[in-house]
């Protein structure tokens, strides 16, 4: 007697379980070529009076209810086995909704069928469904020949029998790898044409984008070919964003583009001024601002959205989706009457130049350039609430000058929208700095400048928060002898110093207060020395 492995268990238990769902799928019209392909079958359309294709798993929610009314009906089969058919059918059925694959095979289903459109667009045909509408080769040789440029010669170009359909695959599949150079591993013929294998299928497409498209990357003219600098595909593409959005980061080609701002940094970079404001979107927006920019990148860029951006908002988003659509930008070119001139500015003394602080200046915003009207808005933030006031100029309401005064110095930054949207890529920024130094507006008090005791400590105060300049003080006390056994200026406040000083000398000494160089009223200070008597 013949032993009998685990691997023979496993498989004869497949084979009992897939003849019991075949059974209970035949009283709802559903054969067992219908399970695996989740399609309902011709001989159920046609029941229904219309050609429609339904997906099968697409009914999970209904299908348990509709296989216990159609057990229920069944007669002449025990009911203990009529209950676990349908506990097997419902767990297959509920297995594949609970499949956490599922969402990211649906979304490169979706991404790999319009890329094959958008290359069959000059030959009148489209692709729906990825795993059916190849099985009789036609499409799949009409694909291969725009992607290549080359004719695959003579094949059946209505075929009706299975061995026609079978040869028209094999055309295909023999060019490619003995015209092309592709290496395709574990898929026939038959899986595409009795088959159906959405799997292989999909990876056959996957070749076809890295040969065809990904690997074919050139920037300037330049051909980056993988043979050449012995990267992947995908190291090339990732090099080539990082450098053309650099600061940025760009971590990976899946979850870092959720939140949109990267694509709408690259639509700007490839096309400068086709999205401005790019740098202040917000990511909590990341579905609108993600469809905004795939719409200019496909109307003014040429880069097809054979991604959706509801997908490339999905965390669960695939990596070969990603770089199926991204791989269109580094041959992308901005095209003739692009709206990149549509640029918001901003110009004036108060942005060119340092701002002294409690002195009026004034900026511009100039929205002429802006294809539409929209009301024009600022936000200022900075170390103090500065005073300003704006107006409308004269016959141009797409034209707004602002007068600007602050009283602090330090960095003010400007934040301009159009229409409710940011307008500038980055802030725009106004510096505030002290009046130039003046020394006559220093003022000096204290008993040291009058008189001290030798030997004994001495004070007087500097205030120079009236005479600008950045704060260079200078103090220096002069005598005959050695004028100074100690010298100690604190700084105790905004621009105002306490001074102290020792002396020796019996007989007066002139101390010298100076401000950027240049002496303040009064220096130098004639000082007496004075004796105590104990």
């Amino acid at each position: 007697m013949a032993a009998v492995t685990t691997r023979d268990k496993k498989s004869l238990t497949l084979q009992s379980n897939r003849k019991r769902a075949t059974s209970v799928l035949g009283g709802l019209g559903l054969d067992d070529t219908a399970l695996l392909n989740g399609r309902r079958t011709q001989e159920e359309e046609d029941r229904q009076g219309a050609r429609r294709s339904s997906d099968v798993w697409g009914q999970r929610a209904k299908q348990p209810a509709r296989l216990q009314r159609s057990l229920s009906m069944t007669s002449g089969r025990p009911k203990a086995s009529r209950a676990r058919d349908f506990r097997q059918v419902s767990d297959f059925l509920a297995a594949q909704a609970n499949d956490p694959e599922a969402e990211w095979k649906q979304i490169q289903e979706k991404t790999f069928t319009r890329w094959c459109n958008q290359h069959l667009l000059k030959s009148g045909v489209q692709i729906e469904r990825l795993a059916h509408d190849f099985e009789d080769g036609v499409k799949l040789i009409i694909l291969v020949e725009s992607l290549s440029g080359k004719s695959l010669g003579r094949y059946t170009k209505a075929p009706k029998r299975l061995p026609q359909c079978l040869e028209n695959v094999g055309i295909v599949l023999h060019f490619l790898q003995a015209d092309e150079g592709l290496k395709l591993v574990n898929i026939g013929n038959t899986d595409i044409v009795m088959d159906h294998n959405l799997k292989l299928i999909l990876g056959l497409i996957w070749h076809l984008i890295l040969h065809y498209q990904v690997s074919m990357l050139s920037v300037n003219g330049e051909l980056l070919s993988p043979t050449k600098t012995r990267k992947s595909p995908k190291d090339m593409l990732l090099k080539w964003l990082r450098n053309k959005l650099a600061p940025r980061e760009v971590r990976n080609l899946t979850t870092a583009w959720n939140d949109g701002t990267l694509i709408a940094a690259l639509v700007d970079a490839v096309g400068p001024g086709l999205y401005p404001g790019h740098g202040n979107v917000n990511p909590s927006n990341n579905l609108k601002t993600t469809a905004k920019a795939m719409q200019l990148a496909e109307d003014w860029l040429g880069v097809p959205q054979v991604l959706q951006p509801s997908d490339m908002c999905n965390p669960r988003v695939d990596e070969k989706s990603m770089m199926t659509y991204l791989s269109y930008f580094p041959q992308a070119e901005l095209k003739e009457g692009a709206p990149v001139d549509g640029v918001l500015k901003c110009y004036g003394p108060a942005l060119e130049s340092n701002v002294v602080s409690d002195a009026p200046s004034h900026f511009t915003i100039d929205a002429t350039d802006k294809l539409d009207e929209e009301e024009i808005t600022w936000r200022v933030s900075g170390p103090d609430t500065p005073t300003y006031d704006s107006r409308h100029r004269a016959g141009n309401p797409k034209i707004v000058d602002v007068d600007f005064q602050a009283k602090t110095p330090g960095t003010y930054k400007i934040d301009v929208f159009y229409g409710g949207e940011p307008a500038m890529a980055e802030p725009q920024t106004i510096r505030v700095v002290r009046p130039a130094a003046d020394a006559r507006r220093v003022k000096c008090s204290g008993p040291g400048l009058q008189m001290f005791v030798p030997y004994e400590g001495a004070g007087f105060s500097v205030d120079a928060n009236m005479a600008g300049g950045t704060g260079l003080l200078q103090i220096g006390v002069e005598g005959e002898g050695c004028p100074a056994a100690k010298l100690v200026v604190e700084h105790v406040g905004e621009f105002v110093f306490d001074v102290r000083y020792v002396c020796k000398e019996e007989t007066s000494v002139l101390v010298h207060v100076q401000w950027h160089g240049e002496h303040v009223p009064g220096s130098p200070f004639t000082v007496n020395a004075v004796q105590v008597d104990l």
